[in-house]
């Protein structure tokens, strides 16, 4: 018996980096299945953001989804590595249709979002300098979407960057203070850096949560921290709707049907109110 349980940590460590691996593998580029109708179509990039612990497996689905449904073709992945430096795949074609871009970050368990901040800016700036991007559009889950925010409001007057299109947020935490009448430093930061939003004049924020049953809650972000963002954008030139999504976890926002279908209609529908 002992020599059976001898193997145990070389079996449980084989799986892990099994899985480890696994979840790296993001889809390869997809062109789309055919040319879908009553769709906007623009050469506008859209950028895929995980959250916290994402990985290929947030996006795989929706990306290859998007592309048999006609509405977009994977392009690039743009993975973050263990010393923040990116390693691009893929290929981009000159005047593909709605091009997605999968973003991965290989450190994904960090203790906050504040380096997600620097790397999405990093990103933007990469594309802008090496493919001549001068507008993006973005979906982001949780943790992802607080770090597109702070990239936006530190960062978006900046001009080696392009210019925020659309931004979709999944369970996007703004506020996470236990009090909302004394917000987190990370909120004050947001409201002190809002004028930056006036260099995104136009720009369109759809500000996605989900609520569960009887509950102000996704399970895991309440609702509060992510209309927080209200305060933000109020005042701004950047137009700004909420979606609450009824019967929605957390980790749903990004994996089902439902959701993909409501993505897909706000990055590219010529009616966003049907």
């Amino acid at each position: 018996m002992r020599s059976k349980w001898q193997w145990l940590p070389v079996l449980l460590g084989g799986a892990w980096l099994a899985y480890h691996e696994l979840s790296r593998r993001a889809i390869r580029p997809r062109n789309r299945r055919y040319r879908r109708a009553g769709i906007q179509v623009t050469t506008v990039p859209t950028l895929f953001i995980p959250g916290w612990g994402g990985n290929a497996w947030t996006y795989n689905g929706m990306l290859r989804w998007f592309a048999q449904q006609g509405y977009a073709a994977k392009v690039l992945t743009i993975r973050v590595d263990y010393q923040g430096r990116l390693r691009v795949t893929g290929h981009w074609p000159v005047g593909a249709a709605n091009p997605t871009i999968q973003v991965l970050f290989d450190r994904n368990l960090t203790k906050d979002y504040r380096q997600q901040i620097r790397w999405v800016t990093q990103i933007l700036r990469a594309l802008k300098q090496r493919y001549g991007v001068t507008a993006y559009n973005a979906v982001a889950h949780s943790w992802g979407g607080s770090a597109m925010v702070h990239s936006l409001v530190n960062d978006g007057a900046d001009p080696t960057l392009p210019r925020l299109h659309r931004l979709v947020l999944l369970g996007t935490p703004v506020n996470e203070a236990s009090s909302l009448t004394v917000p987190d430093p990370a909120y004050r930061h947001l409201l002190a850096g809002r004028r930056n939003l006036w260099a995104n004049a136009g720009a369109e924020i759809h500000n996605v949560y989900g609520l569960l049953a009887g509950r102000q809650t996704d399970g895991e972000v309440p609702v509060d921290q992510a209309t927080a963002l209200r305060r933000v954008v109020a005042q701004s030139p950047v137009r700004y709707h909420e979606y609450p999504v009824q019967g929605v976890g957390h980790g749903q926002l990004h994996s089902t049907l439902r959701m993909w279908r409501l993505i897909a209609r706000l990055l590219w529908s010529l009616k966003k109110d049907d």
